[in-house]
This record gives C-alpha cells, sequence and structure tokens, in this order.
C-alpha cells in the first residue's frame, strides 16, 4: 500500500514570541550545553498547508535540508515546529523544506526555509515585547 500523497506547502512564517516555562527550561539546557547564553526567544516556523492530511497511521516526517524536525505540531492552518537559536536559521539559510515517509525517501517540497523577522528595535529603556505562542498561532 502506498502512503498517501505529501502535504503541500502555501507558505512557511517565522515568528519569535515568548518563550513558554517549558520552553525556557529548554533554552536554559542548550545554553548550558553551548557554554554560551541563548537568548530568551522561541521562535515558532508556521509551515502553512494547502489541506492538513487525513488523520491516519502513517506520519510523515519534516526535513530542513538534511536535518530531520524531531517534532513538530498542528495549527489551524498547518504545522508548526519551535526553534531556540538564531544559529539554526543560518545554518539552514536556503535549505528546502522536505517530508519523507520512511527517512529513507524525500519529498522536495520546493519551499525554502525563511529566516526570522527582526525582533523589533526595543524603546529606549524598555525590552520589546514578544507574542505569546498563543497569539503567533491564532
Amino acid at each position: 500500500m502506498h502512503p498517501p500523497a505529501p502535504p503541500k506547502i502555501m507558505a512557511v512564517e517565522v515568528i519569535a514570541t515568548q518563550p513558554t516555562e517549558a520552553d525556557s527550561a529548554a533554552i536554559s539546557q542548550l545554553s548550558a550545553e553551548a557554554g554560551k547564553p541563548l537568548e530568551p526567544v522561541a521562535y515558532l516556523v508556521k509551515v502553512r498547508l494547502k489541506t492538513k492530511p487525513p488523520a491516519t497511521s502513517h506520519g510523515w516526517a519534516l526535513y530542513v535540508g538534511e536535518e530531520r524536525i524531531p517534532k513538530y505540531w498542528e495549527y489551524k492552518d498547518g504545522i508548526y515546529f519551535k526553534v531556540f537559536s538564531a544559529q539554526f536559521f543560518a545554518q539552514h539559510k536556503g535549505n528546502t523544506l522536505r517530508f519523507s515517509p520512511n527517512d529513507a525517501e524525500f519529498i522536495d517540497t520546493g519551499v525554502k526555509l525563511t529566516a526570522p523577522a527582526s525582533v523589533a528595535a526595543k524603546p529606549k529603556g524598555r525590552a520589546a515585547r514578544l507574542p505569546l505562542q498563543s497569539e503567533a498561532l491564532k
């Protein structure tokens, strides 16, 4: 039996958001591993799909270039995943998003990862307010 057709990507958007409590713990862990502090930002990579695939026992693995995205979630217009370091975008600049039914065969979507929109300039003496993730996923 053949797997269903892969999802069709319409657009990719990257939004800098306030990290959740769990995200903050992950950022602290990644900072310790890297030996340098990471900014307290959770980047949501929103992948807008033409249509959501039907619920089946078969799932699609998502890749950015050669890197498998270990976990992604659904939102009303598609799927999203989180990135905790802006360096990810520099490392994957120009990489295409791909789906795989089995981690061996790949379907190139033709859609490239975009860089995050710059974080708003901080008003003098005040930190810029990043949106909550719930706001960004509306």
